[in-house]
């Protein structure tokens, strides 16, 4: 069994390659696990919605201490390697985010 994101299922998959090349009868069995969400072929991997929730709570966290001040502004940064799923999807449960910016989409100063 290996559990774990891309890298991981793609080690799993050089595994059974290797395997059938020796003509070795195992099982090898991949279970996706991201916080990205960012795995081929699947909806949602577990770990994605603690990483969510934990994210708007601090995106709540920084609202909080941003509107305490004169002019306050909040920046949150989030990882995310080649993924958005976690800022987009915090920022949208959050529901008091301007602006996010995600790996997926380009943008210049003048979009903003």
């Amino acid at each position: 069994f290996t559990v774990g994101g891309d890298g991981t299922q793609g080690a799993a998959h050089l595994l059974y390659e290797e395997a059938l090349r020796r003509g070795m009868k195992v099982s090898i069995v991949g279970v996706p696990k991201s916080i990205d969400n960012d795995i081929l072929f699947f909806d949602k991997t577990f770990g994605f919605d603690t990483a969510v929730a934990s994210a708007s709570d601090i995106i709540r966290n920084a609202w909080v201490e941003a509107t305490s001040c004169f002019k306050g502004v909040g920046i949150v940064k989030l990882m995310g390697r080649d993924a958005g799923f976690v800022a987009m999807n915090a920022a949208l449960a959050s529901t008091i985010v301007d602006l996010v910016l995600i790996p997926e989409v380009s943008v210049s100063m003048e979009d903003i």
